[in-house]
């Protein structure tokens, strides 16, 4: 196993530290149509979030700041700073403006596999070196200097392929257990509404009957029956309301999220 520095597996570091719209007589559109501006806030976990608090711009924007070229499929972005270390790796195409504290790293493929990188990136091995490196009391963060120096391990390229291509795997697999949970809990918050709304309304009902002024015939015995039985009833309700709540949690822990 070799160990190579990061300045010598990389054909492109992007990095556009300082820079700001204004620096180039223009400014963000905020128009959510528009381009999308990533920085060190939209990267966390592996992921792009946040991006309701993005800024954007326009085409004319994208081509003054965009001095590089495009983001690539394969790029691995990485945070300079607050927070440091954090990654992405760009694993279909995307267009977007790299914005503060934000490193873009393209790496040599014929060298190095780009998942077998980002694994790497993601060891506690590459963070000590991360943070051995950075700067910085309050803020603590890395410069380009400094990152190109950082040393990275790199095996034979069939050892990279097989430790890539199961770093990927479990990646997308996280990712997807990540959107179904997500998506079993919005299930179950709407779940939830509805049986208090129907609670609500069957309770009103009750309660609208207890008032009731006896005026038909018909509904003496009804009438009767509700208003001498109105707090009895209430409690019946409540009852079986947290009886059907409960039996709601038990069926949906244990028949519907391991099907999912």
């Amino acid at each position: 196993m070799r160990r190579y520095k990061i300045d010598e597996l990389v054909q492109l570091i992007m990095d556009y530290r300082g820079k700001t719209p204004k620096k180039i007589g223009m400014n963000w559109t905020e128009n959510q149509r528009d381009i999308i501006a990533l920085s060190a806030k939209n990267i966390k976990d592996n992921k792009i979030v946040n991006t309701d608090k993005s800024h954007y711009g326009n085409e004319f924007l994208y081509k003054r700041w965009m001095k590089d070229g495009d983001i690539k499929p394969g790029d691995i972005l990485m945070t300079s700073e607050a927070p440091l270390g954090e990654v992405y790796l760009i694993n279909k195409p995307i267009k977007a403006i790299l914005s503060q504290r934000l490193f873009l790293l393209r790496f040599n493929k014929k060298i190095v596999n780009p998942w077998y990188i980002f694994a790497f990136m993601n060891s506690q091995r590459f963070k000590n070196q991360l943070f051995l490196k950075a700067t910085g009391t309050t803020v603590v963060g890395i410069k380009q200097e400094d990152l190109r120096k950082i040393e990275i391990e790199v095996p034979n390229r069939e050892l990279q392929n097989k430790i890539g291509s199961t770093f990927q795997l479990l990646y997308e697999k996280i990712h997807i257990n990540g959107r179904i949970n997500d998506n079993l809990v919005l299930q179950k918050y709407f779940c939830r509404r509805i049986l208090c709304r129907l609670f609500h309304a069957v309770f009103s009902t009750c309660f609208f009957f207890t008032r009731l002024k006896i005026g038909d015939a018909k509904k003496i015995y009804l009438v009767n029956y509700i208003n001498q039985n109105s707090y009895l009833i209430k409690l019946v309700l409540c009852f079986l309301f947290f009886c059907f709540h409960t039996y709601f949690e038990i069926f949906f822990e244990i028949w519907v999220l391991p099907f999912d």
